[in-house]
């Protein structure tokens, strides 16, 4: 363990040097035609309001594809599974959990993983390495490894040590000095989002799940992650759901064009 705190140290001196050199861009790693696989909208409310109770905030669902392969690999392009979520305030904030292009003989290189963005600042997550069947037989230098870029700094750890109290106590404190009090305040709502494991998109693979974006906010405030039972907020179908993405375009990053994302065939796409 040693070691792998060592390793840990100088992955962290390169990453924030990195960071104040070429880091590289989110949107890089999602080029080519990009479709929409998926869009629904929803109300947040106490669990125990009423129906008629003025929503929490409103959020939705997008799922986006890119043509990064050939038609007949449609199932691996990469995609953005994105919650636009707008609170009363009128504050904005887009919650993702994304996957670009991987390529698998190069999988230490760095992809993104979970973003959460406010009108003014974004706090990234990014991904890189492979895991280990057993993670006890892994090297100091394996497994899967994390990697935060904010504004209020930088921090890379292994994915096994997400729940350890350094790592929570240094994602805390970046967080602080990302977001402003307001932005923290709005964010720390969504954590009581109460997300059924089961509300997916597509039957094949990739399944799409909605607690997936919700899960980046949860990275992003570590230590402030509520129990099960203290996660009071629903979710319910928006009965005014809007189809115009327009709005969101600048914040979310979202092409000009979204053409529905085309119907796999019965194979798969798989020849």
């Amino acid at each position: 363990m040693k070691a792998r705190g060592v390793l840990l140290a100088l992955w962290a001196a390169s990453a924030a040097v990195r960071a104040e050199g070429q880091s590289p861009d989110w949107f890089d790693a999602f080029r080519g035609r990009a479709f929409l696989q998926g869009d629904a909208s929803y109300v947040a409310r106490e669990k125990s309001a009423p129906p008629d109770a003025s929503p929490l905030f409103r959020a939705r669902w997008v799922v986006l594809r890119y043509a990064g392969f050939a038609e007949k690999e449609r199932r691996w392009w990469p995609y953005r599974n994105l919650l636009l979520v707008a609170m009363p305030s009128g504050a904005r904030y887009v919650l993702e959990s994304s996957m670009g292009f991987v390529d698998e003989s190069r999988l230490d290189e760095e992809r993104p993983w979970e973003r959460v963005a406010s009108a003014r600042a974004a706090f990234e997550v990014w991904t890189s390495g492979t895991a280990r069947e057993n993670p006890a037989e892994a090297g100091p230098c394996e497994g899967i490894r994390q990697r935060v870029a904010a504004p209020g700094g930088t921090l890379v750890f292994f994915l096994e040590e997400l729940g350890s109290r350094t790592v929570r106590t240094s994602l805390e404190e970046i967080n602080v000095a990302t977001f402003d009090e307001a932005e923290r305040r709005d964010l720390a709502v969504l954590l009581r989002a109460a997300v059924e494991a089961n509300r997916s998109l597509s039957t094949e693979p990739p399944v799409f799940h909605l607690r997936d974006p919700v899960l980046a906010v949860n990275v992003a405030f570590r230590d402030q992650v509520p129990p099960p039972d203290k996660k009071t907020i629903v979710l319910s179908p928006d009965p005014v759901a809007q189809t115009d993405l327009s709005s969101w375009r600048a914040l979310a990053h979202l092409p000009m064009d979204l053409p529905p994302f085309p119907a796999l065939p019965p194979d798969g796409g798989l020849k």
